[in-house]
């Protein structure tokens, strides 16, 4: 429970002529002045940061997936587009050889 201003200020007052003003600052320090919500424990902090690593993780197997998935189209586009450019230049081959052909004929 925090302690009101007025206890602190009777407190502090006290203190000072048994322990010395730093002392009795430090030992009031150690007293919140404040009400918290809710004090965080070492064994709650540990369970949210357990919860928080579970769900990274999944998060992390998830987006590992949709990166496997990615390589894989990325993979498949590339091939047809090797493919395309294959055929592409067979016909411009092609294409080179019958006018190379024809201006042989021709000359």
């Amino acid at each position: 429970m925090a302690l009101d201003a007025r206890h602190r200020s009777s407190i502090y007052g006290k203190l000072v002529p048994v322990l010395g003003e730093e002392d009795a600052n430090a030992l009031m320090s150690e007293f919140p002045s404040v009400e918290a919500d809710e004090l965080v424990t070492k064994q709650f902090l540990r369970a949210e940061l357990a919860e928080f690593r579970s769900e990274f993780r999944g998060d992390l197997a998830d987006v590992r997936g949709e990166i496997a998935d990615l390589r894989t189209d990325l993979r498949a586009e590339i091939a047809d587009l090797r493919n395309d450019l294959t055929v592409r230049m067979a016909a411009l081959v092609g294409t080179a050889t019958a006018v190379i052909g024809t201006l042989n004929a021709l000359g």
